[in-house]
């Protein structure tokens, strides 16, 4: 009898986990938020966000996937979501968003660590979605603006960015994490992309413009594309992209060339309170186009415009160096992190004047380019 009672609980006990979960929700009681939006009203003091949100309700094999969007306000971010929520009959769900747009006011006058952290506390927003600043009037503007791709604006945006290293080397793709990360380590500099609007066939599409720069977290500046990629080739990221450059300076032409493989190594050396770092670029590059009277099947005259070229690219990679010193006046590359990680004693010896430190900083670039490509057969 005893055994018969131990059997029955232990079946009802078994039982148990094949319940079900406690917190299910089926698809159709969820709102999938895709991306947000960041604005603050100037006479309020208000934030206003957008969101974007995935339209399941029509999806199917032969029918898109649309959007819709919900705007609301609130005192705090938390509050504006929760306000959402009073235009909705589902719960809002946030573990698919993929973007998150800043405003540039918001940006340059309040910064955006207390954003940040808000999406972090939040157990449903990953880590690894894409953080980005808008160049246009709102952040509003671009989310509810056109890509060319599909409906779904945060997840295509969310792509090229994260895709961009390996295509263009024009922005550069910082998740969650790492953008808290940036302002929070010691001797970092954060850096966002940039997203601005450009008409496309009569209409008005999002593209990806370059870095916006940062002290601590606040908005100081911004790089355009091209000089994002040689702020990318200095950070060892440039792994694909094309190049143009005037070789000749009597011919108004460019030469073109392509990015088939890149590895940079950062170096420094601090002595007498004087700062050297020490930067080696190797690039193999395809030969795209050429508008030069060069035999490139002869060993010295492709000598020549591998030279040539490594020449043009250190010009541009120091002249960025110097703009980061006396323009923009901040340490972009993050060398102060690298000199903490490597050295903390230095570091805690140079930190309190390491602006100056860096403004007086030297660089030096020893580029090396490889054509691999030419489209011609070498004569050597």
């Amino acid at each position: 009898m005893k055994i018969r009672i131990l059997l029955s609980a232990l079946l009802v006990l078994l039982c148990l986990p094949l319940s079900g979960c406690w917190n299910y929700w089926g698809l159709d009681e969820m709102s999938i938020v895709t991306g947000m939006a960041i604005d603050k009203d100037e006479e309020t003091g208000l934030y206003l966000l957008t969101l974007e949100i995935a339209d399941t309700r029509k999806a199917s094999k032969d029918n898109e996937l649309k959007v819709q969007h919900i705007e609301a306000e609130g005192d705090t971010i938390f509050n504006a979501i929760r306000n959402a929520k009073r235009r909705l009959s589902n719960k809002l769900y946030g573990g698919h968003m993929k973007l998150v747009i800043i405003s540039r006011q918001l940006a340059e006058r309040e910064g955006i660590l207390p954003l940040l952290e808000n999406l972090l506390r939040d157990g449903e927003p990953r880590e690894t979605l894409s953080v980005a600043i808008a160049q246009s009037k709102s952040a509003k503007e671009i989310l509810l603006s056109k890509t060319i791709e599909s409906a779904i604006i945060s997840f295509d945006v969310n792509r090229s960015i994260e895709e961009d290293s390996d295509t263009t080397a024009a922005t550069r793709y910082v998740p969650l994490y790492k953008a808290y990360s940036a302002i929070k380590a010691p001797g970092n500099t954060l850096v966002l992309p940039a997203l601005h609007q450009v008409k496309n066939s009569n209409e008005q599409v999002i593209e990806t413009n370059g870095i916006a720069l940062f002290r601590s977290d606040r908005l100081i500046g911004w790089l355009s594309p091209e000089k994002t990629m040689y702020y990318l080739l200095f950070k060892d990221e440039v792994h694909g992209g094309a190049i143009s450059c005037q070789l000749d300076k009597e011919q108004a032409i460019n030469t073109s060339l392509e990015i088939k493989k890149c590895s940079a190594k950062t170096d420094y050396r601090f002595h007498d309170g004087q700062l050297t770092v020490i930067l080696k670029v190797k690039l193999s590059m395809n030969l795209m186009e050429l508008n030069l009277p060069l035999n490139l099947r002869q060993a010295p005259e492709r000598a020549w415009l591998e030279k040539r070229i490594a020449a043009v690219l250190t010009e541009r990679v120091s002249g960025l160096f110097v703009e980061a010193q006396t323009i923009i006046g901040s340490d972009i590359f993050g060398l102060g992190n690298r000199i903490y990680k490597d050295n903390p004693t230095l570091w805690r010896e140079i930190e309190g004047d390491w602006d100056n430190i860096f403004k007086e900083a030297k660089l030096v670039v020893e580029t090396k380019v490889d054509l691999v490509n030419a489209g011609v057969l070498k004569g050597y």
